[in-house]
């Protein structure tokens, strides 16, 4: 969604070594530091993609 564009891929069976599940929770981040995300998954993600986009090189460049 973050990039407008379609990526073609496909769903398989797990290889050896990948973990059957992943979770991200931010609670404990919250509850020992105070900080909470200001933005969606889907809001960073497109602001990831637009920094990226617009530096391709990275920092420094």
């Amino acid at each position: 969604k973050a990039s407008g564009k379609h990526i073609p891929y496909d769903i398989v069976a797990r290889r050896p070594g990948d973990i059957a599940a992943c979770y991200a929770d931010p609670s404990l981040a919250e509850r020992e530091l105070g900080w909470k995300a200001s933005l969606s998954i889907e809001k960073a993600c497109e602001d990831s993609w637009r920094w990226q986009s617009g530096n391709p090189e990275g920092y420094g460049k």
